[in-house]
This record gives C-alpha cells, structure tokens and sequence, in this order.
C-alpha cells in the first residue's frame, strides 16, 4: 500500500491541485493529511473542498484549523497569521467550519501514528526540532512510526537506541528504506508553505511493503497562489515569502 502524507496546506489551491496531480499518477491508495489546511492563503474554502473529492482520506486538525474555529486563539500568533486567521472565518461557510471543529488529533493505524505536531501534547503545537521533544515524542507512543508537519520542514528523526537519536535531511533522490531496528518520526514538510528554502511543495510517500519513504518536491503556480492573496487584501508578505520558500 501507498500511503501520501501531506501537511501544512495553507489555502493554497494552486500548491493542492499539484500535489494532487502528483500523487495521483504515483498511484497513492491512501492519503492522510495531517492539518493545516487553512491559514496564510487566500483559498482555504476551495480547499477544503478538493480535499473533499480524494478517495480514502483521513484529515487532522493542525493549530490553524484550531484558530479558525476558536478552539485555541488566533490572538496568540504572528500578527499576519492572525489577520489571515480572522480574514478566514469569513469565508468559511457553516458546513466547512464544523467540518474542521470535527476533526481529530492523531491517527493510529498498526505501528503508524499520525499527527500535526507532536504525539505527547497534539494541542500543545510545539514543533519536534530537538533531541528532548523528540525523546518525549518517542515515549508518548510506541509505534515505530510517526508521522507530523507544523514545522514546514522535512525532516527524518531516527532513534537508534536508548539515548540515540539523529536529526536527517530527506534524501535527495533515492528513497529512505526503513531500518527494522529503529523507530522513526517523518516529518513531512509542506504543500502550500515551505519554509526549507525550496518553493516547491513537499509531501511524502511511504510504501508499507517496501518499508520505503520518498520525499516529493512538486512545482506549482507560484505567481497565481501570491495574486490571490494580494487580491484579497492579506499581508503582503505572505505572499512574498512563497517564492522564498521561507
């Protein structure tokens, strides 16, 4: 099976219709977004929508999505995330909004665990960037395999033992093949707002039976999701910063 973990969308539609063209004609059977839909862009309803029509999708709250419907507040971010959080609560029709107030934290499925941030406080929303986060997200769960986002940045944690545990950047053009001995948090990065240096969005996916991680990079309309966000009167940096890939 092929699993296609994605994260961080951001209401943007054009990033989204890429990463789905892609992950189609790679024959994903399953995808799982681990939140973040909403947030920064200008196009959170379109997406939520196309996330609608994928086949066999699971769908997790991530702390924007959280902001829009005022489970946490949106006062406690940046000052353009918050701008972008309000702007968004009004163009999210009714259905859309309890849509993401039904949404859930993780995701178990066999040794897999899924989430946006991180598995021992998954509203909490601290990022796994080091070895003492990573340590308690290995303890909060035993699966030898977890899933997150949050951080727009892709990344491989390995533990290999007790005390060791080691910080990767993906591989650049092969495949990861999974180490039977060792447990592992993938951080998948980000579809709509890569913060990594490198505009393209990124997502990954994991093929249970070869026991393999890709990491893809997918081009997008750049220019078309940045309009969209002028057009509708968010800040401008937000738009800035999607060529940047920061």
């Amino acid at each position: 099976m092929k699993l296609a973990v994605f994260s961080d969308i951001h209401g943007n539609l054009e990033a989204l219709e890429a990463f789905v063209q892609d992950a189609a004609r790679r024959q994903v059977d399953d995808y799982i977004c681990l939140g973040d839909v909403v947030g920064y862009g200008a196009s959170p309803g379109q997406c939520l929508e196309r996330l609608s029509g994928l086949p066999r999708l699971s769908l997790l709250l991530g702390n924007h999505d959280a902001a829009v419907i005022w489970q946490t507040s949106p006062y406690q971010m940046s000052s353009g995330a918050t701008k972008a959080i309000l702007w968004t609560m009004d163009q999210l029709s009714e259905v859309q909004t309890r849509r993401l107030a039904s949404l859930e934290e993780t995701v178990r499925r066999q040794d897999m665990l899924f989430c946006h941030a991180n598995p021992y406080s998954p509203q909490g929303w601290h990022y796994v960037t080091t070895w003492f986060r990573a340590m308690r997200s290995f303890m909060a769960s035993n699966r030898r395999l977890t899933f997150v986002g949050h951080t727009h940045r892709p990344k491989v944690i390995t533990r290999r033992s007790w005390l060791k545990i080691q910080f990767d950047d993906p591989p650049a053009e092969a495949p990861l093949t999974l180490d039977a001995e060792s447990r592992y948090i993938i951080n998948c990065g980000s579809i709509g707002q890569p913060r990594d240096g490198n505009a393209d969005g990124c997502y990954v996916i994991f093929d249970t039976n070869m026991q393999q991680v890709a990491f893809r990079r997918v081009r997008y309309d750049i220019e078309g999701a940045a309009r969209r966000i002028e057009k509708a009167g968010l800040p401008g940096y937000l738009a800035k910063r999607l060529y940047r890939g920061r």
